[in-house]
């Protein structure tokens, strides 16, 4: 499992099931200068390979770049490095159970979830809350039929590699485990029962955000994320996504005041609404082409 995506997908709240249709293909925004040109793609972290996006000018723009960001390293080192911090910040304190940290109606449907994606609640007690949050949310996928190894950064780092363009990261894995990790126990708390109860309601919104993510219907879509990411709660959609964007569009701010071609690939959930990186790149004043 590539926690690295799992997480991201989490955030996106993009969960992508098999059969998408055809369509316009998903959202590019492009910012330029003299010598200077940035395309940003809003991405896919798990879906179903089966699922086409790779429209002539997503290759275009890919075809040109000779530099391709990304949000966070997923190669075998960062996979390890992973595998170290989850060991080491996703456990609770001796004594403390994830049952434990729930009231009766929170633990009832806690058992349902569980149950509906065929997992055993005991594995999980040892979990802190994040962390069983995405187990939970991997399971969902896993039952959509959605690979968690497949996604469309794991698609272009695997072609950036073949060409042999540069790659570079907006963040390292420690820094994204940090992210959940770091959580005040309220607010973890909070993403964990938003995460069981879009499963439990909505987890057949998932043709609706395909359709939309597919066609580059970001107003619409961005609304849909915007109100999942609000659900749990602001200290998690500050720490999740908004200080992210602002770090994200400060290092785009400073491509552009150096030259060259750069192709960005980052979750669809960063790039929408007022608070996404084309937003706070328009009130840096660059003219950004795109939704």
């Amino acid at each position: 499992m590539k926690v690295l995506n799992l997480c991201a997908a989490v955030l996106a709240g993009v969960m992508l099931a098999a059969c998408a249709p055809r369509s316009s293909g998903p959202a590019l925004w492009r910012l330029a200068d003299a010598d200077s040109e940035i395309w940003l793609l809003g991405t896919v972290h798990v879906l179903s390979p089966g699922v086409k996006w790779r429209t002539a000018r997503i290759e275009q723009a890919f075809d040109a770049a000779e530099t391709v960001w990304f949000e966070a390293p997923t190669d075998e080192a960062a996979v390890a490095e992973i595998g170290a911090l989850v060991a080491q910040l996703g456990a609770n304190p001796p004594g403390v159970t994830l049952t434990s940290l729930l009231n009766a109606e929170e633990n009832a449907r806690y058992a349902r979830v569980a149950k509906s994606l065929g997992v055993e609640t005991a594995s999980l007690e040892a979990a802190r809350p994040w962390i069983a949050a995405l187990q939970l949310s991997l399971a969902l996928l896993t039952r959509q039929g959605a690979d968690p190894n497949s996604g469309v950064e794991t698609a272009l780092e695997a072609d950036a590699a073949r060409r042999g363009k540069k790659m570079a990261y907006f963040e390292s894995a420690a820094l994204q485990m940090h992210i959940f990790a770091d959580l005040p126990p309220a607010a973890e708390k909070r993403f964990f029962l938003a995460t069981l109860r879009q499963i439990e309601e909505e987890a057949d919104t998932t043709d609706e955000m395909d359709r939309l993510w597919a066609n580059g219907r970001v107003d619409e879509l961005g609304k849909l994320l915007q109100r999942q990411i609000d659900e749990a709660g602001p200290e998690v959609a500050d720490a999740l996504i908004h200080k992210r964007n602002a770090a994200w569009t400060a290092e785009i701010d400073a491509m552009m005041a150096g030259k060259g071609r750069v192709f960005i690939a980052v979750g669809t959930a960063h790039l929408t609404g007022p608070r996404g990186v084309p937003a706070l790149l328009r009130a840096k004043g660059y003219a950004v082409e795109g939704p």
